[in-house]
């Protein structure tokens, strides 16, 4: 994403903050334990009884439903819509107070996509999501992932490095990859193929972690209802199982909003996904 493209995100940002304050929606003047975490690693895990609850009521729907998942291991329909009565209870038990906490603002949901990892044979490896990797997007983004069932190492719990580590990161390969393209002879082989040039961003993030032995945060919950939510930017890799392992979550992306909604208008929409970040003229008027 480009400089200035940035900076349209950061002032729409900072006008939703204003915003808020002088509507004076909610103020949050004394931040949760959450809040806090999330503010300095970039990352905060928390659920309560009523949000393992819901989460539970949303596995047995699914497990009712005939043939829930595509190809690619994704509900088919729209979990929003699916699961709208499940989703706003959970929201309205701990998850509507800390995203506003967080961006001192309101917010809108930008996408929802429920998923299944899983690995069926030994000699599958990692790829795509599931390899180091930052998402690129607005840095204004909250990735929301809402564990429906148990997470842990061995059905390929999410990773995680703090923030100020991947900032560290994330500057180095930019110089780096920059350097490999302009020594490169087939450079056409970076701009014409996304999907090569990811995969040698990957090789990097994997190389600069393993030689300095960096360390992550790996989340584990013997219940469902883990909430897991953390800055988009933050390098992070997951979703690879053990063999014959099961991860089931919802993974939203959760952006400032200068508009005031209510949960039930938050969750009127379907939330598919349809391109990777919003565009600047599709944000909330």
């Amino acid at each position: 994403m480009s400089e200035n493209l940035s900076l349209l995100y950061l002032f729409y940002d900072l006008k939703a903050k204003i915003i808020f304050k002088f509507k004076k929606f909610e103020l949050f003047k004394t931040k949760t334990k959450e809040t806090k975490e999330f503010k300095k690693y970039g990352f905060t895990v928390f659920t309560n009884r009523i949000i393992r609850k819901e989460c539970n009521s949303i596995l047995k729907k699914i497990k009712s439903l005939d043939d829930p998942w595509d190809s690619t291991n994704k509900f088919k329909d729209s979990a929003s819509e699916i699961f709208k009565t499940q989703l706003i209870s959970i929201f309205k038990n701990g998850i509507d107070e800390f995203i506003k906490s967080v961006f001192d603002s309101d917010y809108y949901i930008f996408y929802h996509s429920l998923y299944k990892s899983e690995r069926l044979t030994k000699e599958k490896s990692p790829q795509g999501s599931q390899l180091w990797h930052a998402d690129g997007g607005p840095g204004n983004c909250i990735n929301l992932m809402i564990c429906h069932s148990h997470i842990d190492e061995s059905n390929g719990s999410m990773k995680i490095i703090e923030w100020e580590e991947s900032k560290n990161l994330l500057v180095k390969l930019h110089y780096d990859y920059k350097n490999l393209v302009r020594n490169t002879l087939s450079i056409n082989d970076f701009k014409n193929n996304r999907i090569f040039s990811r995969e040698i961003k990957c090789s990097l993030l994997k190389k600069y972690i393993e030689e300095k032995s960096i360390k992550y945060f790996q989340p584990e919950s013997k219940n469902s209802g883990a909430i897991f939510a953390f800055r988009n930017n933050c390098v992070h890799a997951g979703g690879f199982t053990e063999f014959g392992s099961e991860r089931i979550v919802s993974i939203m992306h959760i952006y400032p909003s200068i508009n005031r909604s209510s949960l039930d208008e938050k969750f009127n929409k379907l939330h598919l996904k349809t391109k990777p970040y919003p565009l600047f003229q599709d944000l909330p008027k």
